[in-house]
């Protein structure tokens, strides 16, 4: 990335961000938040500290490990230029996502296109670019022989985390064993340039150790491939990261570093990446939503329950709560004491659809018609999934950057896109110190 394109994206960062004092808490943002309101939209409060931070833990655990952020968790302009500035790669899936970081000035090395059912347009712009790209089946093959024969790919086999919230091996990814090794066979046959493999464990893997398994599994994988021919370089770990704030990186890191270290000892000649997205980005956004209605359920004269009728539902912040396995909590702003009796409670959404409700069955105190409820880590598949049905609003993203980070990408921009004089950088900053050491969940 040129000097020129680096200052570009640092002030248009900047000048959508709002810069904060250091000492600023996340509370102390959402009282300005709600003090400014009544919002009719929900409110993302979107902490650029955070994703530097997360991106600097990944760094610190596994430096081997570069990270190509998968662009289609959290496609906001604040979170997609910190990583630009990073110097971090990108995991795209579609043309225009491929078209969006190239504008942004990314090299085409950085960048995979993870796709693997593409279409033929979106191939010829990765070829244009000369920009690696994934197939599982010999009917992507052929396309891409045909459209794109020279490309760099990667073998996308499957390997299934038993403790993932979203099962990806249903849809993508070859048998590891016979499949693979046909579709090596073939590959051959036609000439292609297969340079390594990639896999994906399942979205929100709480088991970190499978990733371990499946760097193993790829280990037989580039085996086979040696011995018809084909050198594999490029090791993709894919995604699968949980981004909760009370997680960490570095038991990923264990089994990760184990597997390459075990069985890719020579490390140093392949070129290895993974796909975190959930991980840098859900963490690093705070939902604001507004209470907008309210009805009581009742059994004959005794109330049995009540539900809220929010200015935020499935088709804005929540479709992955009620549909991908996402553990909303929802945080009441405002003192117990100026709140009614506990109650059983169902959350709706605003539109005119039965089926906009996204959790029911909690516990809350008895609130009123213009309070407040905030649920952090909903940063991952929210603002992407949500549309204007019914004619709503879609959630309005306000980006904070405290100075401390601002100074830091100011002389990161400076860098050239050194990666080692910014991951120095990242290594030595004492503000990121402190903040990887701050997790407590937040409070009213």
């Amino acid at each position: 990335m040129s000097n020129a394109t680096a200052e570009t994206v640092y002030e248009h960062l900047m000048a959508g961000a709002r810069q904060i004092d250091d000492e600023t808490s996340l509370h102390d943002i959402i009282d300005r938040v709600v003090e400014s309101g009544p919002h009719d939209e929900p409110i993302h409060v979107l902490e650029v500290d955070s994703v530097v931070q997360r991106y600097t833990e990944w760094v610190r655990h596994m430096p081997r490990v570069k990270q190509y952020y998968a662009i289609k968790s959290n496609d906001a302009d604040a979170i997609v230029e910190t990583v630009v500035l990073l110097g971090g790669g990108f995991d795209c899936a579609s043309q225009s996502e491929l078209e969006r970081v190239l504008g942004l000035g990314v090299p085409p090395e950085r960048i995979i296109y993870a796709q693997p059912s593409k279409s033929v347009a979106s191939l010829k712009l990765a070829r244009q670019r000369c920009i690696r790209t994934v197939f599982d089946n010999e009917f992507e093959l052929d396309k891409i022989a045909k459209h794109y024969p020279e490309a760099e790919l990667l073998l996308r086999f499957r390997y299934d985390s038993a403790n993932s919230k979203i099962n990806l091996g249903t849809k993508f990814g070859c048998d590891a064993n016979e499949e693979a090794h046909q579709l090596l066979d073939r590959a051959r046959d036609l000439g292609m340039k297969v340079v390594g493999w990639c896999f994906n464990v399942g979205s929100m893997s709480y088991d970190a150790e499978v990733f371990y398994g499946a760097i193993r599994t790829g280990r037989s994988i580039s085996d086979y491939a040696a011995s018809i021919g084909f050198q594999f370089r490029v090791l993709d770990i894919g995604g699968g990261f949980v981004g909760d704030k009370d997680d960490n990186i570095g038991r990923y890191a264990d089994h990760i570093n184990r597997a390459l270290e075990e069985f890719y000892p020579d490390c140093s000649s392949l070129e290895v990446f993974a796909e975190p997205g959930r991980y840098l980005c859900a963490g690093a956004v705070t939902n604001v939503a507004v209470v907008q209605g309210k009805r009581y359920f009742r059994s004959g004269n005794t109330i049995t329950g009540v539900g809220y009728y929010l200015n935020d539902g499935i088709y804005g912040t929540f479709y992955s709560t009620k549909y991908r396995g996402l553990e909303s909590k929802a945080v009441v702003w405002k003192s117990p004491k100026d709140c009614g009796p506990e109650r059983d409670t169902k959350l709706f959404g605003p539109t005119c659809d039965g089926n906009d409700w996204f959790m029911a069955g909690i516990r809350l105190p008895e609130l009123a018609i213009g309070d407040t409820l905030v649920f952090e880590t909903e940063g991952a598949y929210s603002s992407v999934n949500s549309c204007r049905f019914n004619g709503f609003k879609l959630p309005k993203v306000i980006p904070y950057v405290r100075g401390g980070i601002v100074e830091l990408l100011r002389k990161i921009k400076s860098l050239k896109g050194d990666a080692q004089l910014i991951e120095q950088a990242l290594l030595s900053n004492e503000l990121i110190k402190v903040m990887s050491g701050n997790r407590t969940p937040l409070v009213f």
